[in-house]
């Protein structure tokens, strides 16, 4: 990756733990790299679901950041970036 260039896949975990609707929310512009990107997160395996208290499994979107998080992108994704600041 070049410095500012940040890639974000946006996907949902599923009550069951299935990850569906992987896609790429901020491009690398580098069309391989989003490729194996999303390639990668549909092959992962099943997650643990998201659960209210009381056991009830739910579905719960995220979005898997991958680059620099200096990137003007980053406010987009409503990512604070001194969260990954280097301490």
């Amino acid at each position: 990756f070049k410095r500012y260039q940040l890639t974000a896949v946006k996907f949902t975990v599923d009550k069951n733990g299935q990850v569906t609707k992987p896609h790429i929310f901020s491009s690398s512009d580098n069309e391989k790299i989003d490729e194996l990107l999303l390639k990668t997160v549909r092959d992962m395996s099943c997650w643990n679901p998201a659960e209210y208290a009381n056991g009830l499994a739910v579905k719960q979107e995220f979005v898997l950041t991958i680059g620099d998080m200096e990137s003007c992108v980053v406010n987009l994704i409503n990512i604070d970036p001194d969260r990954f600041a280097a301490e």
